[in-house]
């Protein structure tokens, strides 16, 4: 694991590190991925989501699967911006509260970070250390996904 750089433009380690701080002691935070719809690397991953799976091939087809549904993310931002909601302004974060994790996909143009958080974790806590560190503004639109400059 590396510092995910090499995925999306912005300091993903700067991010992982705002967040933990955010979280007091940063046991809250459990996965770090930089992701764009093409390509992910996983950039943080704690000990008690490692002992879930038997080894990291395991882990690494996991996450593939998971990764396969980034596109389906990015086309429904593009909904939700495009034809539901055009006076919100871009789609910023995806939280998934489930009963024993919270996932939260953070977004900026065609890039993000997939967190994996305790429930209990105030969510904005985490997206304003994600702000704050990469110094730009969050969010993603339909528009930036069709535009090839984006």
């Amino acid at each position: 694991m590396t510092g995910g750089d090499e995925v999306v433009s912005f300091d993903v380690d700067a991010a992982t590190a705002a967040i933990r701080d955010a979280l007091d002691d940063g046991s809250d935070l459990h996965v770090v991925a930089a992701f764009t719809a093409e390509a992910y690397e996983i950039v943080h991953c704690d000990e008690f989501t490692r002992a879930f799976y038997a080894d990291d091939e395991e882990m690494g087809a996991h996450f593939d699967r998971i990764h396969r549904y980034a596109g389906i993310d990015f086309s429904e931002i593009g909904l939700f911006v495009d034809e539901l909601f055009p006076v919100a302004g871009g789609v910023e974060y995806v939280a998934t509260g489930m009963e024993h994790l919270t996932i939260v996909r953070v977004y900026t143009g065609r890039e993000g970070l997939l967190l994996t958080l305790d429930p209990g974790v105030d969510v904005t806590t985490a997206i304003e250390a994600v702000r704050d560190a990469i110094d730009r503004d969050l969010g993603a639109t339909g528009d930036s996904l069709s535009s090839p400059d984006a």
